[in-house]
């Protein structure tokens, strides 16, 4: 019996030292890069705007009504805003004006009962919005005999 395992042991020695080794196969592997790009980035920052002005203090129905605002400071990595968007609403009415200078006209007729409407005004830029302004202002409807014939404005 030790006999037949030592010559299945030889046996086995000999075909594995015999036995063609396979060898690796040659490739043709490979890439180019024909050309290569560069870029940058850059980050801002859009600052609110600070201040918020009535145009007039107060008006008629059927007179707009002047918002006007300064740009919100630029400099160091704050981007300068391409518009403004001056949202308006309360208890006397509300909307929504988008407009690429530092000034808008609410319409009178926008008061459309007893009350009041905040107005705030926030810098755009591409699709960047803003915080809210600094600043707030109030436009209270003027009634006569139950019916707005006037606006204030503070």
């Amino acid at each position: 019996m030790r006999r037949l395992a030592t010559l299945t042991t030889v046996i086995l020695l000999l075909l594995t030292v015999l036995a063609p080794v396979a060898r690796p196969a040659a490739t043709d592997a490979s890439w180019a890069r024909p050309g290569f790009a560069t870029g940058s980035a850059a980050s801002g920052v859009l600052n609110a705007v600070p201040t918020v002005a009535c145009g007039a203090a107060s008006g008629l129905i059927a007179v707009s009504i002047p918002i006007t605002w300064a740009a919100p400071p630029t400099g160091g990595n704050a981007v300068a805003p391409t518009g403004y968007r001056v949202d308006y609403s309360g208890t006397a009415g509300s909307g929504t004006q988008n407009v690429t200078t530092t000034s808008a006209s609410i319409p009178g007729s926008v008061l459309a009962v007893a009350g009041s409407m905040t107005v705030t005004v926030t810098a755009t830029y591409g699709n960047w919005v803003s915080p809210v302004s600094l600043q707030t202002r109030t436009i209270t409807a003027v009634l006569s005999v139950l019916v707005v014939v006037a606006w204030t404005c503070a």
